[in-house]
């Protein structure tokens, strides 16, 4: 629902319940749906972020909300006033509640802004939100916080609003150079959405006139209350533009056309997902189909080795390959690596023939998980078009979920446990590191590098002993830490410390750090097992 739409619901909802009192507040069986009761029938107000809008119901049911604070400021309640800020997709609806301790002042505030539609009650005297149907966190958005206690912030302007539409150079400008596409109407002019800014260029291309005029007539309409509620191809407009027919009750105008910018783009981000997975599974099964091809038998594995052991000088090296012939009188040609003898390339070849069988089986397994998984994405794929938006945002959903999960899953850093029972972590690589010193490790344990190698960092853990850990489980976390140095051999010193003198070197990378107060212990590579 744009928002010069609601402007042309905002006269006949004041005739409706203007100076009334809300007898009961309650949620109607409509999703995100949220009811005021008046004599005469239900305002129901829906904050569904694909369709949100507002429509009166003359009858229907309704069960009770789960916070009480909803009835208890506006049940009795009596309608003061309504305001549409500019010509926004907001509604304020002004309340005068009697309570026992005396009158209060309330808002109820509808947030119809696709997205982030929301239903916020709010305290006049001070701008307290007192309830809201959903919560914005400081993680969801920077611009504002939407929670019961909070100081309510409006949403930002979404545009010019109605009044310097005609005196706006820049709309001017833009206009008369040519760009006339809906996009930079309804990002330029506020409550013009996607449904009203299409209408407004298709009416002037019909009508053969500017479409700077015809925006100064949905203006001139809109500041003087002048409305002619009309249902276009793509949705309600306030007036009448390009072809359709008059809504005869805006009020009963049930507001389920789903938003076709959110289905869209919902759309379009599953697809590319489809297709990314689709196309690296058919790259995979080429190359597995390749290695396929390329494998060879068994039986080839071990005719040629039986043809290096029965050469008169099997001990030679050096050769990339060598041509024999069977005892059919066949010739071979067999590739060599050429740092082995003949007798160990024969050696390589009998164990090649032994896990032959096994790497076709993998290969086989390969193929066919692949071909059931592009079936199953081409299907998905083929009734994409035809999900719903709920339907969209719920794969969706469930894709992120196994990406986190299996991005955990990777991350996951598993404990070594030492003779002693000590814990100690490990990293592989510079990610683990910085994993492994900053967020596992915790002020008090101890933390070991190898001085002079890029390798990894261990962390052993205190568990919240008050004791030190003995010097043979330092030696062990020690150990570990010159293990995975990169060297092979050698006496390796490993400096120790606690976690918190570990700090990142500045402007380094990750895993990159520097230490202070350390201890050295050294370790003989030479004498582990």
């Amino acid at each position: 629902m744009d928002g010069v739409f609601l402007s042309a619901l905002l006269p006949p909802l004041k005739d409706l319940i203007l100076g009334r009192k809300c007898r009961k507040i309650g949620c109607p069986v409509v999703r995100d749906g949220f009811g005021l009761l008046f004599n005469d029938g239900i305002l129901v107000l829906s904050a569904r972020p694909d369709s949100p809008g507002l429509w009166w119901n003359g009858t229907g049911g309704m069960v009770e909300l789960s916070s009480p604070v909803w009835s208890h400021h506006l049940e009795g309640a009596e309608v003061r006033d309504l305001v549409q800020p500019g010509a926004d997709r907001i509604l304020h609806i002004h309340f005068r509640s009697c309570l026992l301790y005396g009158t209060s002042d309330v808002t109820l505030i509808f947030e119809a802004t696709g997205r982030n539609a929301n239903v916020i009650l709010l305290r006049d005297k001070d701008n307290r939100i007192l309830a809201c149907h959903r919560k914005v966190s400081s993680g969801k958005s920077r611009y504002r916080t939407v929670a019961p206690g909070q100081v309510y912030v409006p949403p930002p302007s979404s545009g010019l609003s109605p009044g310097s539409w005609s005196s706006s150079a820049e709309l001017s400008s833009s206009i008369d150079i040519g760009n006339n596409s809906p996009a930079l109407l309804y990002k330029m002019l506020e409550g013009v959405g996607p449904v009203t800014a299409g209408a407004l260029i298709r009416h002037a291309e019909i009508n053969e006139k500017p479409l700077h005029e015809t925006v100064m007539e949905l203006e001139k309409a809109l500041l003087e209350q002048n409305f002619n509620p009309w249902e276009g191809p793509d949705g309600p407009l306030p007036i009448e533009l390009g072809d359709g027919k008059p809504i005869m009750d805006p009020l009963s105008l049930r507001m389920s056309v789903e938003s076709t910018g959110i289905r869209n783009d919902s759309l379009e981000i599953w697809t590319a997902i489809l297709r990314r997975r689709l196309s690296f599974l058919r790259r995979r099964l080429i190359s597995v189909m390749d290695a396929m091809d390329r494998l060879v038998s068994p039986e080839k594995y071990r005719t040629w080795g039986s043809l290096l052991l029965s050469t008169a000088d099997n001990s030679k090296k050096g050769l990339m390959e060598i041509e024999l012939k069977d005892w059919n009188g066949c010739e071979h040609i067999i590739p060599l690596k050429p740092f082995r003898s003949l007798k160990s390339n024969a050696a390589r070849f009998f164990r090649k023939a032994s896990n032959t069988g096994k790497e076709q089986r993998n290969l086989d397994e390969h193929i066919n998980h692949a071909l059931s998984e592009i079936e199953s994405l081409e299907k998905s794929l083929s009734i994409a078009p035809d999900l719903t938006v709920d339907e969209l945002e719920a794969q969706l959903r469930n894709h992120r979920k196994r990406v986190r999960d299996q991005d955990d899953k990777r991350r996951r850093i598993e404990a070594k446990v030492l003779s002693s029972g000590w814990r100690c972590y490990g990293g592989r690589n510079a990610r683990e590191n910085e994993e492994v010193t900053f967020r596992i490790g915790k002020r008090g344990d101890l933390w070991f590098h190898a001085r002079g190698y890029p390798g990894a960092h261990v962390v052993l853990k205190l568990d919240g002993r008050p004791d030190n850990p003995p010097g043979e489980t330092i030696l062990e976390a020690a150990v570990e830490a010159a293990r995975n140095c990169g060297a092979s051999s050698g006496v390796i010193p490993v400096d120790y410390t606690r976690v918190q003198y570990v700090n990142r070197r500045r402007k380094g990378k990750p895993g990159q750090v520097v230490y202070t107060r350390e201890k050295t212990v050294f370790v003989d590579l030479n004498k582990l097992s």
